[in-house]
């Protein structure tokens, strides 16, 4: 492998399990290597010594983040229960970081890892896929590389979420959004769009925020403009719970001056008057799905390259959409 390669054999096990400091020119080399010669790293090698680790990986974005937190909390749940340890990181967004850690696990080494990437479009995700730790990636699916994902319906939510508000009579509705690079996001922001264009009705310009303070003044300037909203998607729990305060400080009613529905739904949405009507990610099934999809990829039970599952989600109409106080689930 070395030898086709034209580098040395250290250079071909860094790239193979994922070292975030390979030139990518170089891990091009290794990476045709593999492919011309058709190589796979033999998992199941180590499975026949007794050199499993009962181990895996886990690393998220944000640990304090309610989704994250609940799937972070089947994911262990599960994995127990298959008399497997987690060892948890935190990434904070940040490739760099990540790519770090994703190293440090493969030469723990963990017999597998889940993995939501903070940005599913970098170039080290093609180094790790081919390396000897299988790969499942939750909620963000990589888009440079093919590995086994877990994710959601996140376009259909959002044609969802949309139509409940269009049921409403409302046609100005307005889509904002953080983190919209990601491509669960591009998605939500998609649906959106698909939705307006069958109601025959223009979709306004999706907001992107980027904290709390960016909310108020984004929303400060369209509420003043002309384009003025009657109705609101927002496209994940962080832009809605930014959007819920700046219309808070801005002085407007939600679910009467303007309706609003959110992408991803969150335990304290109930508290809030009026409670907040979102679409409901299953995430303690995302977490339980990822480590069985991941085990059986360790087990050697998969005979594709890749399995991609894709979760279904509900609505929870609560008040914040216009309906009436009243508890009801839409599929």
């Amino acid at each position: 492998m070395a030898k086709a390669a034209g580098v040395g054999p250290m250079t071909v096990s860094r790239t193979i399990n994922g070292h975030p400091y390979v030139a990518e020119e170089t891990a091009k080399k290794v990476r045709e290597a593999i492919r011309r010669l058709d190589y796979r790293p033999n998992h199941a090698a180590r499975m026949l010594t007794g050199k499993l680790s009962r181990s895996i990986g886990l690393i998220v974005p944000d640990i304090s983040d309610t989704f994250f937190s609940v799937v972070s909390h089947a994911v262990q749940d599960t994995a127990r229960a298959n008399d497997y340890l987690v060892w948890l990181a935190a990434s904070d967004e940040d490739p760099l970081i990540e790519a770090a850690q994703v190293e440090m696990m493969t030469h723990h080494p963990v017999d597998g890892i889940l993995l939501v990437p903070s940005d599913s479009r970098n170039a080290y995700l093609k180094t790790i896929v081919t390396g000897s730790t299988p790969i499942v990636t939750i909620d963000r699916p990589m888009e440079v590389a093919t590995s086994d994902s877990v994710q959601v319906e996140n376009r259909s939510g959002a044609r969802m979420a949309v139509e409940h508000l269009l049921q409403h009579g409302h046609r100005k509705i307005a889509c904002v959004a953080a983190n919209s690079h990601l491509l669960t996001i591009k998605e939500r922001i998609a649906g959106y769009k698909e939705s307006m264009r069958r109601a025959k009705v223009p979709y306004l310009k999706e907001l992107n925020l980027s904290n709390q303070l960016s909310a108020k003044a984004a929303l400060s300037k369209l509420f003043a403009g002309r384009s003025r909203p009657d109705a609101l998607f927002t496209a994940n729990n962080a832009s809605t719970i930014w959007v819920i305060e700046a219309l808070r400080d801005l002085g407007i009613q939600m679910g009467t001056d303007v309706a609003l529905v959110g992408f991803d739904d969150v335990d304290f949405f109930t508290l809030i008057t009026p409670s907040v009507t979102a679409v409901r990610q299953p995430a303690s099934e995302l977490g339980n799905v990822s480590v069985r999809q991941l085990l059986q990829r360790i087990n050697g039970e998969f005979k594709t390259s890749s399995v991609r599952t894709v979760l279904p989600v509900t609505l929870t109409i609560r008040e914040s959409c216009g309906c009436k106080p009243k508890n009801k689930t839409a599929e």
